[in-house]
């Protein structure tokens, strides 16, 4: 029942639209970073506010493993897959963006825009990089009990239930970041925090393929890390952690998004005009 209370009131926070604000669906249930960064996400993005969508109109799908979701209505920017097919040969509505290569064949969208949204965090919210801690971890959200009963105290550990904005700020706290949470190596990257992929628990469903659709837009994939090395690994200076740069411009990724959704939702006119 609480959870139930906490998701409707969480859907109630942004479903009031304002004047001109875009529409975004975007999956609300537990907090989670990944999921909730997307209304401070598109309102820096689009410069416009946003709410949340209920899908019976022409709206943006936003990022995360959700483009299943994807109705003939849906102006999909960024969405990627959960696993690696869709259970219909190609995506309904339009299409902006997807997070990768595997979603991309996946659904048929070859001239697509490459990239999560997320890639856009260092140009939309700048962090000051002030280094507290050597090591950080970002657990998947489903993960935080065990790995806070298991990680030594001098481990920052990141909460994905945290406000998006705290989580931003608290990876570029750390020397280097070990994360469960595919946004936490994506973020990671794009602030050029060296991080090293920690491998899906059995219980995460999808497995890799969100991973691997991701590292298929970076100059460099990482392999993962079992959960089991943890504790060695944080205290070695011989794991690999490094930064997957993204390949492509993320300047021609938010102006080509900019440029379609101000077509698509034109702001209204004033009375004046």
């Amino acid at each position: 029942m609480k959870h139930r209370i906490t998701k409707l009131a969480r859907k109630l926070r942004w479903s009031w639209p304002s004047r001109d604000s875009v529409p975004v669906f975007w999956h609300v249930g537990r907090p989670n970073f990944g999921d909730d960064i997307n209304p401070l996400l598109w309102s820096r993005a689009l410069n416009r506010a946003v709410h949340l969508s209920c899908q019976k109109r022409r709206h943006l799908l936003g990022a995360g493993s959700i483009l299943e979701k994807a109705r003939n209505h849906s102006v999909v920017v960024g969405s990627g897959l959960l696993r690696g097919t869709l259970g219909r040969p190609r995506c309904p509505g339009k299409v902006i963006a997807v997070r990768g290569i595997r979603t991309a064949e996946a659904v048929g969208a070859v001239d697509a825009l490459l990239g999560d949204p997320a890639v856009l965090v260092d140009c939309l919210f700048a962090q000051t990089r002030r280094i507290e801690f050597a090591n950080g971890f970002v657990p998947h959200v489903t993960q935080v009990g065990r790995f806070r009963a298991m990680l030594p105290p001098d481990c920052r550990l990141i909460d994905p239930r945290w406000p998006p904005l705290k989580v931003l700020a608290e990876i570029c706290r750390c020397e280097r970041i070990f994360s469960q949470s595919l946004h936490g190596l994506i973020v990671s990257d794009a602030y050029g925090v060296p991080n090293v992929w920690v491998a899906p628990s059995e219980t995460m469903l999808g497995g890799p393929f969100k991973f691997l659709d991701y590292y298929s837009t970076t100059e460099a994939a990482k392999t993962p890390i079992e959960t089991r090395r943890i504790d060695e690994l944080l205290v070695s200076n011989q794991v690999d952690a490094f930064v997957s740069r993204f390949r492509y411009s993320k300047t021609d990724y938010l102006d080509t998004v900019r440029r379609e959704v101000s077509e698509l939702f034109p702001r209204a006119r004033s009375i004046s005009e």
